[in-house]
Parts: structure tokens; sequence; C-alpha cells
């Protein structure tokens, strides 16, 4: 096989299959997402305190915002077996699921006039 015929046969196999500068600027907006989301996430929390005094519909938020980190976390362990991605993704759940149950009893104080 030639030079030429080993490209060709390169380009055959990974037709359609993302190359790796496509990888790295997925990775990279990925983490950038993740920031301005957490940014907006402290914004809601001054808006929703400050300017609304429902502290609780920050929590929308962050329930979000923590279900989108933790489940990022817990598929990169499964592809990088880092212990450090793991640790992550399961505080990260665990904090979303005790948002949930915080918020779920602010909207039935709430309905409830408590």
């Amino acid at each position: 096989m030639n030079k030429e015929d080993i490209l060709a046969k390169s380009r055959q196999e990974n037709e359609g299959k993302p190359d790796e500068l496509e990888v790295a600027a997925f990775g990279k907006a990925s983490r950038v997402g993740m920031y301005l989301g957490g940014a907006i996430c402290m914004i809601l929390v001054l808006i929703s305190r400050w300017l609304l005094d429902r502290a609780d519909i920050a929590l929308a938020g962050w329930i979000i915002y923590m279900v989108m980190q933790g489940s990022s976390n817990l598929v990169l362990y499964k592809h990088l077996k880092s212990q450090e991605k793991l640790i992550s993704g399961i505080i990260c759940t665990v904090f979303a699921v005790a948002f949930m149950v915080v918020f779920a009893i602010a909207v039935y104080k709430h309905k409830a006039g408590m």
C-alpha cells in the first residue's frame, strides 16, 4: 500500500466521525457553557433573593445546573475512569436531589399559604 491508498482508506473509515479539532472545540464549548450556566445561577440567586424576596426560585436554576454538571461528570468517569469525576458527579447529583427536595417543600409551603 502506498501513502495515497492509506490516506484514502483512513478517510473512508473516519467518514462522518468528528475529527480531533471538532472534539476539542466541543469540549471547550461545553466548559464555557457550564461556566456561564453557573454564573446565571448566581445572578438568579441575587435576583430572587433581593428583588423578588423568593429565594426558592433560585433553586430551580441550581437543580438544572447540578443535574447537568453531575451527569456530565458521571459520563466522563465512565469513559475516563477518573476518580475525581466520579466523586464530583456523585456530589453534584446529591446536591441536585437535595435542591429538588427543598424546592418541592418551598412550592408546597407557597401553595398552602404558609
